[in-house]
């Protein structure tokens, strides 16, 4: 649907350039079929399961990760599967098997080099998976994941291990809070909003940004302070896309992130955000919603326009799914039964590749 829209980032700056055509989504290594793995398990073993379980679970991380080479393109392949592994214990669970505490307590365990529970985490993912299961596949070869994550360079894996406990706590955290408010949004305020975005995305922004700095020694006196300011707006403008652009698939489960206080000043419930009859009132909330992605994916711009150019690959990393949010902002806005219909908008590959 058309709404108010939000203050448009600043457009029009050569970024860079990518070099070469795209590779395919999904190109390489086939699945790896394997019951659980033990956490010693070899490292080409791990590794050519990460690069094949990568672009099943991720549409579009698939495209910009094949951006990055050597050990940073290792370590935050490792770290973003560890992210993903989280949140599927967090969000995409089936509900009656076990407590999020206990899958939470697994996960933590193993993320610290506890074998037997990265063991138990896979084992816990029993009998035929529901559609769509390649989430839930993913937990059944955690221990691949966290051997590869064990495998990484010190460095790199401490800054991932650092990063992934602390979004797993914040995960945890908001779980459990989300199971106390029936019938409410999970979040009351903008600021606790933020303090989601921050808990499930902007950590990860850190990380990536450490994981640069890692690889680029140079550049950690000139850029360390600037880049790590801007990267929890960055991950916060990503998320605040994706909490709008889930809304219709969350309230479908009975899920909403957008905060209460925003809702009541409308004079709405979460389900009423479904209800075409209340247009004008859902409309002002989600342009809510967009300007505060808005102002993230602006900061987004000023961290990405920081790099230095002959960085051109992980410039392209971090300007890619910025491009790509800026423009679903938009399909979502023009989209005219958004979000009274179960679909999402949903950029086709061929505008993701021209965008890129």
């Amino acid at each position: 649907m058309e709404y108010p829209r939000g203050p448009a980032f600043r457009r029009g700056t050569v970024i860079g350039r990518a070099r070469g055509p795209l590779e395919r989504p999904g190109a390489g290594p086939g699945p790896v079929v394997l019951t659980y793995a033990p956490m010693g398990a070899g490292l080409e073993v791990s590794e050519s399961y990460c690069r094949a379980a990568l672009p099943r679970v991720s549409r579009t991380f698939a495209l910009n990760i094949r951006l990055l080479r050597g050990a940073l393109g290792e370590a935050v392949r490792a770290g973003y599967l560890l992210c993903r592994l989280a949140d599927t214990l967090e969000d995409d669970w089936p509900e009656a098997r076990t407590s999020v505490e206990a899958r939470f307590d697994l996960f933590r365990r193993a993320l610290g080099g506890e074998a037997a529970a990265a063991v138990a985490l896979a084992e816990s993912v029993t009998g035929p998976l529901p559609a769509p299961s390649a989430e839930l596949d993913l937990v059944r070869h955690a221990p691949l994941v966290f051997a590869r994550h064990a495998a990484l360079h010190p460095g790199a894996r401490a800054v991932v291990g650092g990063a992934v406990r602390q979004l797993a706590a914040g995960m945890e955290g908001f779980a459990r809070r989300a199971a106390s408010r029936a019938g409410r949004a999970y979040l009351e305020t903008a600021a606790e909003l933020r303090a989601y975005c921050y808990a499930v995305a902007g950590c990860v922004g850190e990380m990536l940004t450490r994981l640069y700095l890692l690889s680029a020694p140079r550049e950690q006196a000139r850029l360390d302070g600037r880049l790590l300011e801007l990267a929890p707006r960055f991950g916060e403008g990503l998320q605040l896309t994706n909490i709008l652009l889930d809304l219709p698939a969350d309230l479908r489960r009975g899920r909403c992130y957008l905060p209460q206080a925003w809702l009541e000043d409308e004079g709405l419930t979460p389900p009423g955000l479904r209800d075409p009859d209340r247009g004008v009132e859902v409309g002002r909330v989600l342009a809510r919603v967009e300007s505060l992605a808005l102002q993230g994916l602006d900061a987004a711009c000023r961290y990405t326009l920081l790099l230095p150019r002959r960085h051109w690959r992980y410039r392209l990393f971090c300007a890619w799914p910025l491009l790509w949010a800026a423009a679903s902002l938009d399909l979502a806005r023009r989209a005219p039964r958004f979000p009274f219909t179960d679909l999402r908008p949903r950029l086709p590959r061929a505008r993701l590749r021209g965008l890129a």
